[in-house]
């Protein structure tokens, strides 16, 4: 075939006709069933190549813009391990356990994730952990709207393995066994809650964990009911509030409104400048930015629906305050009060208002000074 004479038509007419042949034997390939998808038996080579080179350029392209926040916090790594323990332990089981042969039978199977921090940047865990990914049994965070929770559970796994020998404390483990004497509710949901939040004579499993102890019962239940229904955002508790009927919503409510606040030992005294200006917006709020006092509905005086901020941790105030104005806690008619008043504040604001808070007796809070001069 003389190829200089030949005609960009027939030229045409023969890529069409093998691309026609292509789809022709891609789609009696399809159809034979011949290709076996069966768990079993692993992908052809150049199948898994293809397959792992779409997976990691995917990862790469999409996490390439996240913005790590510092990851070294030891309140951040305990609440990560403590989701770990609840969410991922079933099929990447606990740091340095073998992997359940069960699961172990997927394909492909869950990896080990003792040094992934070695090998994955935390921008790629954390897109990873949010999204899940196709075809691999890996799911999507139940929630999109904590990315703090993400986090967390990136900060724990950045920290491995130099903390694998800490899991059981930092996971909460060592936290949740049955104390003598302690009825169990619904068939041990006090226990499972006590690996995170209190227990009698014990505080909660690091200071990104809300105190529960001693607030009001029908908040408690209020809180159960807007997880169970998905109105209230986390990935964490929707599962853990999901299952239960309102009578055990009620029972656990009950149980921790009665608990005694623990003795747990104060953090490092913040400024006293800090706690001098946190003071003047707990009492007087912000007029020129429509912030009304916190301990107007916060001191332990007004509705049971408000929960009593006096000795909360002032990092996980901090967090709530931050998760309201990025719009992850908007599901609720208190919700949305909450984030109007939540993006009037500046970033040194919320710290102080925190900080004061964080610093008054467990239990009750002095009435705001505007109610005081009535």
């Amino acid at each position: 075939m003389d190829m200089k004479n030949l005609h960009w038509t027939a030229v045409a007419k023969i890529v069409g006709l093998g691309a026609c042949l292509l789809m022709a034997a891609g789609a009696v390939f399809v159809w034979s069933g011949v290709y076996n998808v069966a768990a079993s038996k692993d992908h052809l080579r150049i199948t898994t190549w293809i397959l792992t080179l779409i997976r990691e350029r995917s990862i790469a392209t999409r996490s390439f813009m996240i913005d790590a926040p510092p990851l070294v916090d030891d309140g951040m790594i305990r609440l990560g391990a403590s989701h770990y323990e609840a969410g991922c332990v079933p099929c990447h089981n606990r740091p340095g356990k073998e992997i359940n042969p069960i699961v172990g039978g997927m394909l492909p199977p869950p990896p080990d994730l003792m040094e992934i921090g070695k090998h994955r940047p935390s921008r790629e865990i954390f897109w990873i952990v949010k999204h899940g990914l196709k075809y691999t049994g890996m799911p999507a965070w139940t929630n999109m709207r904590r990315d703090d929770e993400i986090w967390s559970v990136t900060a724990f796994l950045a920290s491995l393995p130099f903390t694998a020998g800490e899991y059981p404390d930092l996971s909460g483990l060592t936290r949740s066994q049955a104390n003598p004497g302690e009825e169990p509710v619904n068939g041990g949901a006090l226990t499972a809650c006590g690996r995170c939040h209190e227990r009698e004579g014990t505080g909660t499993n690091g200071d990104r964990v809300p105190r529960l102890a001693g607030l009001p019962e029908a908040y408690l239940f209020r809180s159960l009911q807007e997880y169970a229904d998905g109105n209230r955002a986390s990935g964490v508790m929707e599962p853990v509030a999901d299952p239960l009927d309102e009578r055990s919503m009620r029972e656990l409510a009950a149980r921790y409104s009665a608990l005694r606040p623990s003795a747990e030992k104060p953090a490092a005294a913040p400024d006293a400048e800090r706690l001098r200006r946190g003071e003047a917006i707990a009492n007087r709020g912000i007029a020129r930015q429509g912030v009304p006092a916190c301990l107007s509905c916060h001191s332990g005086r007004q509705s049971q629906q408000f929960p009593v901020l006096a000795g909360q941790h002032a990092e996980y105030i901090e967090e709530q305050i931050r998760l309201w104005q990025r719009g992850g806690r908007i599901g609720t008619p208190y919700g949305r009060i909450m984030a109007a008043v939540a993006g009037a504040l500046e970033e040194g604001q919320i710290e102080d208002v925190a900080a004061y808070l964080a610093s008054l007796p467990r239990g009750s809070a002095p009435a705001p000074i505007a109610e005081v001069n009535r």
